[in-house]
C-alpha cells in the first residue's frame, strides 16, 4: 500500500482494541457468524482468553450473540455476529468507463452505492465526479459510526513521489492529484490508494475462499491485465507499490491477443470487418462463436510466459483469475492454461492451482475492503 494518509488518528473505538480483538472480529467477518469454538479453532486463542475478548467486544457494541447452532450434540453453541454500522468502509473505483463510490459496513453489506458511467480519460473529470458522489455519501453516514477509511482503486503505477499515480489515461493530469487534499482532509478520515491489481487482491484475500489460500497471485482482467501478490495474508506491494505489474510480461505487440475485453473486441472486429459492441461479444460467447474460441486459444499461448514467471519467481499456492472479462471465458482460460515447472529425474516442482473468483465486482469489493485490510494488519 502506498499513500496511506494519516490525516486523522486512529478512532477512539479502535484504541480500545488489541490484535487479539481484531483476530476475533476478522473470523466473524469472514464467516458472517461464528461460534466461540469456531473462533478458537481459527485463531488458536484459549477458551479463557476468548471468553474475555468476546465479553469486551459485546460490551463495546461491536458484536452480539445471535442464535444457537442447530444439529449438534449437547448444549447448542451460540453464534456471534458483527453489529451493523459500527465500522464502515468507503471505496472509490476509477475505471476508464465509470466511477464507482460505495459505502459498506463491516459485514461487507453495501449500504450505499453510486456509479457514473461515461468516458473518463481526464483526471480532473474523474476526481470531480468522485467528489460529488462522496459529498453525498458522507452526508448520509450515521454520525455514530466509525469510518475506517477510504480505499481508492486506480489503474496505473506509482512514481517515486509518495502517493503519485501515473495512469495511462491522463499521466500529466494524475501527476497533480493529491489524495490527502482531495479525500483525507475533506472527509476527515484515512485514505488508502492502491493500483487496481492490488485492490482486487486485497478484496479477494478478505473473502472466505481467499482466507483459505495464504499465498496467491491474482490476475485482474480489465481494460488491460493487472496483478497483485498476497503472501501469508499480507499484500506484497514492493518498494514503490508496483509489485504485480504483470501487463509488461505479455509483450509490447499490441495485436497479440491478451485476456481482456478490449482485446476480444478488437479480435472479433478484425475477423468480421465490423464494429463490435459489448452486446455483440456476449452474443458471440453465448453461441460459442469459433472466433471467440480461436481468441481463447491465442490468449492461452500469450499467458504462458507470464504464468511461468509467476510460478518461477513467486511460487504461490494459487493463481486467481478475476475482473470484468466474462466468467465463462475466465473458466475456459483457467481450465486450459499451461504452467510449466522445473522437472529433474522424474520429479517436478509443485504447480499453483488456478481459481476463478466468483465476484463480478471484484474492484468494488476490493476498494471497500482496503480500509478493513489495513485495520486488521495495523
Amino acid at each position: 500500500m502506498h499513500a496511506q494518509i494519516q490525516h486523522q488518528s486512529v478512532s477512539e473505538i479502535e484504541k480500545k482494541l488489541n490484535s487479539s480483538h481484531k483476530r476475533v472480529i476478522e473470523v466473524i467477518r469472514r464467516n458472517r457468524k461464528s461460534t466461540r469454538a469456531e473462533i478458537a479453532k481459527a485463531t488458536g486463542l484459549s477458551t479463557q482468553s476468548l471468553t474475555r475478548l468476546t465479553k469486551h467486544l459485546i460490551g463495546l457494541g461491536i458484536i452480539s450473540e445471535h442464535s444457537r447452532a442447530e444439529g449438534k450434540r449437547g448444549q447448542p453453541a451460540i453464534y456471534l455476529t458483527l453489529n451493523k454500522n459500527v465500522f464502515l468502509c468507503v471505496g472509490v473505483v476509477f475505471e476508464h468507463d465509470r466511477v464507482t463510490v460505495v459505502l459498506n459496513d463491516f459485514n461487507t453489506d453495501t449500504i450505499t452505492s453510486y456509479c457514473e458511467e461515461g468516458t473518463f480519460l481526464s483526471a480532473k473529470k474523474v476526481t470531480s465526479t468522485a467528489i460529488l458522489m462522496l459529498d453525498k455519501l458522507f452526508s448520509e453516514i450515521d454520525q455514530n459510526a466509525t469510518v475506517l477509511g477510504i480505499g481508492v482503486s486506480i489503474s496505473g503505477f506509482f512514481t517515486n513521489i509518495d502517493g503519485q499515480i501515473c495512469s495511462q489515461q491522463d499521466p500529466l493530469g494524475w501527476s497533480t492529484v493529491d489524495f490527502q487534499t482531495m479525500f483525507a482532509a475533506r472527509y476527515r478520515c484515512q485514505c488508502f490508494v492502491e493500483n487496481d491489481g492490488n485492490a482486487a487482491s486485497i478484496g479477494f484475500s478478505l473473502t472466505k475462499r481467499g482466507a483459505e489460500i495464504q499465498s496467491f497471485f491474482l490476475l485482474l482482467f480489465t481494460l488491460d491485465v493487472g496483478g497483485g501478490f498476497v503472501f501469508n495474508g499480507r499484500l506484497v506491494d514492493g518498494a514503490f507499490g508496483n509489485a504485480g505489474e504483470i501487463s509488461a510480461l505479455f509483450g509490447s505487440n499490441g495485436n497479440m491477443p491478451r485476456p481482456t475485453i478490449g482485446s476480444l473486441q478488437q479480435y472479433l472486429s478484425d475477423a468480421t470487418g465490423k464494429t463490435i459492441s459489448i452486446s455483440d461479444i456476449q452474443t458471440a460467447i453465448g453461441v460459442q462463436d469459433p472466433i471467440v474460441e480461436s481468441w481463447v486459444i491465442a490468449c492461452i499461448e500469450s499467458m504462458k510466459y507470464p504464468l511461468k514467471a509467476i510460478q518461477s519467481l513467486l511460487d504461490p499456492e494459487a493463481i486467481v483469475f478475476a475482473g470484468r472479462l466474462p466468467q465463462e471465458l475466465q473458466h475456459k482460460l483457467a481450465k486450459n492454461a499451461y504452467i510449466s515447472s522445473p522437472s529433474f529425474g522424474g520429479f517436478s516442482a509443485p504447480k499453483p492451482n488456478i481459481h476463478v473468483s466468483d465476484s463480478r465486482n471484484i474492484l468494488t469489493k476490493g476498494a471497500t475492503s482496503i480500509p478493513a485490510f489495513y485495520f486488521f494488519n495495523r
